[in-house]
This record gives structure tokens, sequence and C-alpha cells, in this order.
């Protein structure tokens, strides 16, 4: 586990680092709000808050990772029909924009250039502008982060982001130098370790160029070039990119803390995943599910009345729920090796991705589990390779969805009984924030119309990835 019990002393020093104001001049300044900080005290504030945010109780859980079924919800279950509550997007949406990209656009406004601080706040700034991107479709992107220049930023269409996106990281590993700054303390990803920080930047570049390979043959050329030179990505899980959390309180693994400091108890393992790890005995299962009262393995169909007991289900593995340092993963070896069996019509690489997953979990993939893994990639490799990535992505969620919508795989994933919207599916997106309607009305709705977003906001035309 990595050591991260500094950040809190940090994310202190960031709200309290101003002093008194004494002349009567500077008497409005709000000490809690210093215009100078350590870059280092942003960093960690811009990749602490994000993730906690895409892989906490409510993004990942309770939508994402609900709707692509990971999760299933086991007491108010109205998310887990498509009911949706549209304040619950709206926090995540400006939540994004106001606190992780705010600080990253501070910190690359501020570094210097070239320097490590401004690579790393690209590479993060890249990561996060995709997933917003993965989940609304059209957003503010060329124009937003810059309210000096417009408080009404244009929504841009998803090939232009992604070509920004993939031009940042691009730079960003070309940036980092191991001769270089020091990222300091708030380094809570690679505690400085700048080769490993350039093997993530090309690693989200390998996961954007291949999801719109098909969109753009530049991309295609590009990923092509970039797995030619696996040692410049992520290559074991040593250098999986992750965050893990400092104490049992608050500041715990974000789904820890929903269970034991929120009091809350929402959630149980998908039936659709449970069904899939048993059909293969796959040694991961005890990893993401617990037994229920009756000794066995059972998950919770999403869609479904609640459970009673509770504990009739299966509910989320120890190593997920009940350990506060539990790590939140950003990308992953085994996500690099599927990537690459995609690319390049492979099946080692694909092998290798299960081999890559169990192993990041602590479980040894046996020879019959494997035998039915390969029996499957030689059924169908492309169904293989996303059903296997699906499950090796339990606890991101969002990835998992965006992965999903992309290739309608796993094929198990289907509309929920008693759905909100019967015959429309599983939804295509996230629904706008309300509060676009009141601060940037016009440039929403034409986006809303563009991309043929239906009154329920969470049926669209396909997204621009879609194979």
């Amino acid at each position: 586990m990595k050591n991260i019990k500094i950040w809190l002393l940090m994310l202190a020093a960031l709200v309290s680092s101003a002093g008194c104001e004494k002349d009567f001049d500077e008497i409005n300044t709000n000490p809690n709000r210093p215009e100078d900080v350590p870059l280092t005290n942003v960093l960690i504030s811009a990749i602490s808050q994000g993730v906690r945010r895409t892989h906490g109780a409510n993004m990942n859980m309770t939508y994402a990772g609900l709707w692509v079924q990971h999760y299933a919800k086991i007491q108010y279950i109205d998310e887990d029909y498509y009911d949706y509550r549209p304040d619950a997007f709206t926090a995540h949406f400006d939540g994004l924009y106001a606190g992780p990209l705010a600080d990253l656009q501070s910190i690359i406004n501020k570094a210097p250039n070239p320097s490590n601080m401004l690579a790393a706040a690209l590479t993060m700034k890249s990561y996060y502008f995709a997933i917003i991107t993965d989940h609304w479709g059209e957003v503010p992107y060329t124009e937003a982060l810059s309210p000096s220049l417009t408080t009404t930023p244009r929504y841009d269409g998803q090939s232009t982001i992604y070509d920004g996106l993939i031009r940042d990281l691009r730079t960003a590993a070309d940036m980092f130098d191991p001769a270089g700054d020091d990222l300091g303390p708030g380094d809570i990803l690679y505690q400085g370790n700048v080769a490993r920080w350039k093997k993530f930047a090309n690693s989200l570049r390998a996961r954007l160029l291949n999801r719109a390979k098909h969109k753009n043959p530049a991309y295609a050329t590009e990923l092509q070039a970039l797995l030619a030179n696996p040692n410049n990505l992520i290559a074991s899980n040593a250098e999986n990119a992750f965050i893990t959390y400092p104490d049992n309180t608050v500041n715990s693994n974000p789904i820890y803390n929903n269970k034991y400091n929120d009091g809350r108890n929402d959630h149980a393992v998908s039936k659709t995943l449970v069904d899939l790890l048993l059909s293969t005995n796959d040694p991961r299962l005890p990893v993401y599910a617990e037994k229920n009262d009756q000794g066995v393995y059972k998950g919770q169909p999403n869609g479904t009345v609640e459970p009673n007991p509770f504990t009739s289900v299966s509910q989320i593995g120890r190593a997920f729920r009940d350990d506060p340092a539990a790590p939140s993963v950003l990308i992953s070896y085994a996500e690099v090796k599927f990537i690459m069996a995609e690319a390049l019509n492979s099946k080692q690489h694909y092998l290798e991705g299960v081999m890559a997953s169990c192993e990041q979990h602590g479980v040894s993939a046996d020879a019959a589990f494997m035998a039915a893994v390969e029996a499957a990639y030689n059924s169908n490799p492309l169904r293989a390779i996303i059903t296997q990535k699906w499950i090796a992505l339990f606890g991101d969620g969002c990835e998992a969805f965006t992965e999903y919508r992309r290739t309608s795989f796993p094929a198990e994933v289907q509309e929920v009984p008693g759905s909100s919207f019967p015959g429309k599916g599983v939804p295509t997106r996230f629904a706008y924030p309300t509060s676009e309607t009141g601060n940037n009305k016009a440039n929403l709705e034409a986006a809303i119309q563009r991309q043929g977003i239906d009154n329920t906001g969470i049926f669209s035309n396909p997204m621009w990835w879609r194979l």
C-alpha cells in the first residue's frame, strides 16, 4: 500500500495557509482562499477529491457501476430502475469542474513549462475530462475553466475533446523528466516516481486511442506505435495507478466510508456478475463478493424487489467494502493488457490480462479456469476481451459502464425488469446537470438537440465512440 497519511496535513494546509490581513486595503481578502499555495498542495487536492468522487458510493456504485451491473441496489432501489436523481448528476458534473479540474487548471497556469508538475496536471486533467465526456457526451472543453473569457462556454463534440485529451497526454508523457522537478508530497499516486507517471500518461492515451480508433485512422496508427513499445506503458501490477486512504474516518476509502461512517447498506453484488464468475469458477469471486447467510454466493438481480433479509444475497467483498485503506484504481496492468489484446488481436495478451487481474487481487488462475477463459476467446474474441475487462474493472464502475456502452459487452448486461423506461435498454448516458439550464441554457439545449437526447435525459443517440 502507498503511504499517503500526509495528505490530511496537506489538505489542511491548503485551506489554512494564509495569515491575518492587517492592511485596510486588503480587508476583504478571504484567508481561507489563498491565491498562492504550493502547487503540490493543489495536486493532492485534485487527485484525492476527484478520485473519491469518480470511485465513490454514488457516481460509481449508485449510477455507473449499478447500471453496468457490478452492483445491485438492495434498498432505496429507484436508481436500479434507472429512476435517477437529477441533483446527483448535477453534483458530479459541477463538482468535477469546480473541484479537481479547477485545481488542475490552476497548476497548468502557474507551473513552469516544461516541468513534471505541469505534466502531472495535464495527465490528471485528461483523466477527469475523459470520464466527463464519456458519461455526458458533448461538454464544455475548449472554453471551459476560463471564466474570465466566458461564463457560457460552448459544448464541444467528443471528437474535438478526444483530440485535445490525446494531445495533452502525448505532451505530458514527453515532458516527464526523472531529472526534473520534484512533485512533492502531493504526489499520492507514485510518490515522485516520474517514470511511472510517464507510463500512466501513455496508458491513459492507449485507453482513449483504443476507444476511438475506429473513428479516426490517425488514432489507430498512433495506438499501434504506442503499443509497439510496451515498456512505455504500465507493465506490471507494481505500476498500477491507484490511491489508498489514510485512516478509517471520513478520509477512508469512499466505499468503506459509505458503509461504516455513513451507516448505509444499499448495495450488494449483482447477480449478473456473480453468475458470470460462477460459470467459470473464477477465483476472483471470493474477493468481489461474500457468501450469503446460507453459505453460497448469490447475487441480487438488478431491478427487482428488495431481498428479505438483506443477508440472503452476497454483500460486496471485504477487500472492497471493509478495508478503509482499500485502493481506488485509476488504470491497471490488466486493463492495459486487454487494450493490447483488442488492438493487436492477441489471445496471449488477453490471457495475460486475466492472469494480471487475478494477481492484482491476490488469487491464482488455475488451469481449468484458464481453459474456460481461452475457450471463450476462441468463440468470440471481442466479447471475451470486454467481458474479462468488465470483470477486472470491478470497483471502477465509470470505466466499466463506458466500455459496455462502447461494445454492448458483456451481453449479459440487459435492461432491468421494471425499468422506468421500458424498451429503451440500458441508459446511454448521464443526464445533464440542472445547473446548466440556468447558467448556460442556449449551449446546453443545442447540445441536447445535436445528440438526440430524449426527455428522460439518459437516453440518446449512441456516444461518438460507439462501435
